[in-house]
């Protein structure tokens, strides 16, 4: 009797348990339910794992003179969204992937065109990446002089010097202060360009100093259809000051030649950057470009010039500025701009 009363007590408290929980998910919120349920669900591949949303973008509102024409122009010092993501699958390596695109505010808002579109493994022995990607001449040598709210920036490396390279294959190892970079492009008879290209490259980083040096080597084509190849070296000093003063220097020799014309010439890219803050707010920067490209008659792009900028950074995110630049050509119009611009950074990170 005993027995059967205790067994008819067991299963009294069980009902009332199972309905009591039906209750509490009954009155749980939506969201709460969701949470829940995404928590209990989450997939194994995403431990171990950094997600990166980021973004910057930069409108800038300019008076142009050219000595022809004096106009007002809402433009774009390279607006960019993007995603990086990594996975550390093993003790010491990591699988990553990173995608980035422009944002056109100068004109319609256009959204798509790539930056950068690559995956890359990387280990205690380098790192291995295939894709759309920044070189070795720009991550070591141009990006020391590329400080300034200009899409032109540096103004001389700009003029045929790569930013980005598509069909892309790279090598990076970082073995104490020193910096190992290597890349190829190869595709095939087609491509962005229709150019081959490889690139060299060594830097070393010793507290506040920076010493970079490239080799390029790029298959061109004429207008007329001749084939021949460009030889860039270039090589950078940057060092920061004990009173916060930056000072790069970045110079490059380039070689042209054309197969079939035999139409050698030598060109030379000139960038120099200063910045120092005059107060924890305001910062001012210089700089001095010159370019030449060996064309010695009516036809040479040749030019020089300086920037002028005032900065008013009130968040580390948050920027304003105010640019003069100026760009003298031999045998061009001159070019003359004041530039008021803002920029705006976000970085969103998730980890698992």
């Amino acid at each position: 009797m005993n027995t059967m009363n205790t067994l008819k007590s067991l299963v009294a408290i069980a009902v009332t348990l199972c309905c009591y929980n039906a209750y509490a998910d009954e009155t749980q919120s939506l969201e709460e339910r969701v949470a829940k349920l995404e928590h209990n669900t989450a997939p194994s591949q995403f431990k171990n794992s950094q997600v990166s949303l980021y973004g910057s973008i930069r409108p800038t509102l300019s008076y142009l003179d050219d000595d022809q024409d004096k106009t007002w122009d809402v433009r774009d010092a390279l607006s960019r969204v993007g995603i990086k993501a990594s996975t550390e699958f093993a003790d010491g390596w990591s699988a990553i992937a990173q995608g980035e695109w422009s944002i056109d505010i100068a004109n319609s808002g256009n959204f798509g065109k790539a930056r950068l579109a690559y995956a890359a493994i990387a280990s205690p022995y380098g790192q291995v990446g295939i894709g759309k990607q920044r070189p070795a001449q720009y991550t070591l040598v141009a990006e020391y002089v590329d400080i300034f709210n200009h899409g032109n920036s540096p103004y001389a490396y700009d003029h045929e010097s790569p930013f980005f390279v598509d069909n892309f294959v790279t090598y990076k190892l970082i073995t104490g202060g020193l910096t190992w970079m290597a890349g190829a492009q190869v595709d095939g008879d087609s491509g962005e360009n229709g150019t081959d290209m490889v690139n060299l490259g060594v830097g070393y980083d010793l507290d506040q100093l920076h010493l970079g040096l490239g080799y390029v080597s790029q298959n061109t084509m004429s207008d007329a259809g001749s084939e021949g190849d460009d030889q860039t070296i270039g090589g950078v000093v940057a060092y920061t000051f004990s009173n916060d003063l930056y000072l790069a220097v970045s110079y490059q020799d380039k070689q042209y030649h054309l197969n079939a014309l035999s139409q050698d010439r030598s060109g030379s890219t000139l960038d120099t950057a200063l910045a120092y803050p005059i107060s924890d707010e305001y910062k001012v920067k210089l700089g001095y470009f010159q370019f030449k490209d060996g064309i010695n008659d009516d036809t040479s792009a040749d030019y020089s010039g300086f920037n002028t900028t005032l900065e008013w950074n009130p968040m580390d995110n948050v920027r304003l500025h105010l640019e003069y630049l100026a760009k003298n050509f031999e045998h061009q119009q001159d070019d003359q701009a004041i530039t008021i611009g803002f920029r705006y950074d976000f970085n969103l990170i998730w980890t698992d």
